[in-house]
């Protein structure tokens, strides 16, 4: 950070106050009355011998400028980044990676290190190496690995008390469009590559079915930047490079280090990452209020309810309110904006791709007047946890006013899902063969079913125990995807 010194004032050229003029004998101050009265201030004056010295005025206190510290030139920077930069290479892949802890943790894109995962136990493990920007090169170890994603953790094999350099963790929030940024990866092998270039736009949604909004930039990117960093003009680390339009030159897309930084705490914590959640009830089926069609908004989602407690109500988010805008996105520019369902389904989502911790921008309308809020998702309860994964895992939403777990609707052409219409309203009674004929025990199973599926293992099947409509009882057979 900046320091500043504090900034001395200049001495006064003398602080000592100026000697009185002596006094001639006042003649005239002894003198007649009506002398006294006709002379006024001028007998005074007279009295005193001499005409006073003119008063000095009073002149501004000069304080000198402070130079703030210089901006870290982009070479500067490049050189404290350097050493938190690792080049990944697998038997057939190659990519980069980031230290995000001392102790060697690295934090990299899932795909880099593929090949890895997939290798067959009987031909013996694939050689992970990370190499250092002076040449040196250590095995690594896949820690954690998640699909969904594309993010994985890996472990430097050094000494045990090897200490090694961490970047600095900023954050993406604060990035504007124009922000000077440097990647820095192995495009096509060639180790420790730097390319430079500008924030061009932020939260660009949908890329490459990605639900979480990305950073666009026009830095040069290649095969082999994947996992790499990329850090600001100050050595702030603010994404992780994961793809580039394939169609198009200098246009290349990473992942907010918000979210990595989510990913991360979402690890270290016991038990299945849960899904952010902004504790607001959504009102589909009302119509959009007329107050929000005069401020020009064609779409937008009244806000039904807000859960005492929650992050909506942390941010000043009330019952009545019309979301309008996402992330600096009008809602009525949604695709889905025509069919409230389509665009309530797709803003809930959006939010579930969030990890607990992570901020969204939000524009609401409220008495006639638009309102801008930063809220700070909180965690789903265990609850409504099992309400999305039904719809993650299983491919199906759960009715939210029965007490046994009872499919309402299949929603995809996944797990269940793909049976449509025959597993409509039949309840679920077994998963994995574990009896799940309540909801907290199937959100139980469910949480663990979402961990094993993140991991990236193939061809997983499992056997689902429903009892239909008609009171039938049968095992239906899935796939996890």
């Amino acid at each position: 950070m900046p320091c500043y010194g504090w900034a001395r004032t200049p001495a006064m050229a003398d602080s000592t106050p100026p000697e009185p003029p002596r006094t001639r004998p006042g003649w005239l101050a002894s003198g007649a009355g009506l002398a006294g009265v006709v002379l006024g201030a001028a007998a005074v004056m007279m009295g005193q011998g001499q005409r006073p010295e003119p008063a000095q005025p009073q002149l501004p206190t000069v304080v000198p400028v402070v130079q703030a510290p210089a901006a870290p030139t982009l070479v500067e920077a490049i050189a404290t980044t350097r050493a938190s930069v690792v080049s990944l290479r697998t038997p057939g892949r190659a990519g980069a990676g980031v230290i995000i802890d001392p102790r060697g943790f690295v934090v990299t894109n899932m795909h880099v290190v593929g090949d890895v995962l997939d290798a067959d136990a009987a031909q013996g493990a694939a050689v992970l190496r990370a190499r250092f920007a002076d040449g040196r090169e250590l095995a690594a170890t896949v820690v954690v690995a998640d699909k969904v994603e594309d993010l994985a953790v890996l472990r430097l094999v050094g000494a045990d008390d090897e200490r090694f350099t961490a970047a600095q963790m900023g954050r993406s929030s604060e990035l504007v469009a124009g922000t000077a940024v440097f990647a820095v990866g192995n495009p096509l092998g060639l180790s420790h590559s730097v390319s430079a270039g500008i924030v061009s736009a932020i939260d660009r949604a949908g890329v490459a079915g990605n639900a979480v909004p990305l950073i666009q930039l026009d830095a040069s990117i290649n095969v082999g930047n994947s996992g790499g960093p990329l850090f600001t003009d100050d050595g702030a680390l603010v994404g992780l490079v994961i793809a580039r339009d394939q169609q198009a030159e200098g246009i290349a897309f990473a992942l907010p280090i918000d979210h990595v930084r989510g990913f991360l705490t979402a690890i270290t914590d016991e038990g299945a990452p849960k899904a952010a959640a902004l504790g607001i009830t959504l009102g589909l089926d009302r119509a959009l209020p007329e107050p929000v069609r005069a401020l020009g908004y064609g779409a937008g989602l009244p806000v039904a309810e807000v859960l005492q407690g929650g992050a909506a109500a942390a941010a000043g988010i009330r019952a009545g309110d019309v979301i309008v805008e996402a992330r600096g996105e009008r809602l009525d520019a949604n695709p889905g904006a025509a069919a409230p369902s389509a665009l309530g389904q797709s803003f809930a989502q959006a939010v579930r791709a969030m990890f607990p911790g992570e901020r969204i921008d939000l524009v609401l309308v409220r008495d006639g007047a638009l309102v801008r809020l930063e809220v700070e998702a909180g965690a789903a309860s265990d609850a409504e946890q099992t309400f999305i994964d039904a719809e993650l895992v299983l491919g199906v939403r759960l009715d939210r006013s029965a007490q046994a777990p009872t499919i309402a609707d299949a929603i995809a052409t996944r797990g269940l899902g793909r049976y449509g219409a025959r597993v409509r309203g039949a309840v679920i009674l077994g998963l994995l063969g574990r009896e799940t004929g309540d909801r907290e025990t199937l959100g139980k199973v469910l949480a663990e079913l979402r961990v094993v599926m993140r991991s990236g293992e193939r061809d997983l099947m499992a056997w689902v125990r429903l009892r239909g409509a008609d009171g039938g009882e049968a095992l239906w057979p899935i796939s996890l995807e």
